[in-house]
């Protein structure tokens, strides 16, 4: 079954997002293809689906690396607003579970906002934990890259 919890196999799923055969139709649609991209290791089309506001901070040996250091266990859907087809924003909120390179279940909890631009969808920012939006700056960045917090997206 699909990494993003889609009772259908990865091939016919998000892996035709991940791999451009198929665009996401939807900002939940992307949002569930981005979290398989880290199950599978698919660090280009994680940067590819970020805003180009984003992509200074990218580095995707630095992303490969996290995603391969985690054991990715299942995404939960928590609320989306907008984001359909028609839409040109939209928000997901969601919790991946994963098992950190420690053998700790951890759980990743974000409210995610998305921007559709000349038919296609793009991931803009997070809310980490959006019942406490503050994150410490030496915490482990939200993005994925594997830096500290105030080595990243905090500077």
């Amino acid at each position: 079954m699909c990494f993003c919890g889609a009772d259908k196999p990865f091939s016919a799923c998000c892996e035709l997002i991940i791999q451009g055969k198929t665009p996401a139709q939807t900002a939940e649609q992307l949002m569930r293809s981005r979290y398989s991209a880290y199950a599978s290791i698919e660090p280009a089309y994680l940067i590819r689906t970020k805003h180009t506001t984003l992509l200074k901070s990218q580095n995707e040996a630095d992303i490969k690396a996290w995603a391969k250091e985690n054991k990715w266990q299942k995404l939960e859907i928590i609320s989306v607003k907008n984001g359909q087809a028609d839409d040109t924003t939209g928000e997901v909120e969601f919790k991946a579970y994963f098992v950190d390179y420690q053998d700790t279940m951890q759980v990743h909890h974000e409210k995610s906002s998305f921007i559709k631009e000349r038919e296609e969808w793009f991931y803009i920012n997070g809310i980490i934990d959006p019942k406490s939006i503050t994150q410490n700056r030496n915490d482990y960045c939200a993005c994925g890259s594997g830096k500290k917090h105030k080595k990243c997206c905090g500077k």
